[in-house]
């Protein structure tokens, strides 16, 4: 039977609560590092190897890497990994395609295959917050253009 660390950290004293934090920071900073995704510090808390280090009081040393491949294994975040690879393989396919055209032969390169648009999937979730932040740092003419792209005029 395996309980959550969350169910013991009640009874265990200020020093093994800090410890837990600092594990699941330490965790969660090396995955988003190697693999720019980054997780759910619950899920990171009730991993074998933060539970180990946190119940021993620290005596048995943090195992960042068996840390790392509990997550890996996990679907969802396997899934976020994988869709990770597929997008830069395609990032990389147009860097190589575009690298030796002309700046006409790119755009019309971007606009053959809707690259001058902004993406759905990443338009829609931000926040309005997030668009006012973009058009901080764009010129006049360009702020209208984005503003009317994203239907915020």
């Amino acid at each position: 039977m395996t309980t959550k660390i969350d169910d013991f950290l009640p009874y265990l004293n200020d020093e093994d609560r800090a410890n837990h934090l600092k594990a699941i920071g330490s965790i969660g900073d090396a995955f988003a590092y190697r693999t720019s995704i980054k997780v759910d510090p619950q899920r990171i808390s009730n991993l074998p190897a933060v539970r180990e280090h946190v119940l021993s009081g620290g005596a048995i040393a943090l195992d960042i890497e068996a840390a790392i491949s509990s997550l890996k294994n996990e679907p969802s975040i396997s899934n976020a990994l994988i869709a990770a690879e597929v997008e830069e393989a395609e990032i990389g396919k147009i860097q190589s395609d575009t690298a030796t055209m002309s700046r006409a032969d790119r755009l019309t390169y971007a606009r053959e295959r809707g690259l001058d648009r902004p993406r759905a999937d990443v338009a829609d979730s931000m926040s309005l917050n997030s668009h006012l932040a973009i058009l901080q740092g764009l010129g006049p003419q360009q702020r209208i253009a984005y503003a009317r792209r994203h239907g915020i005029s």
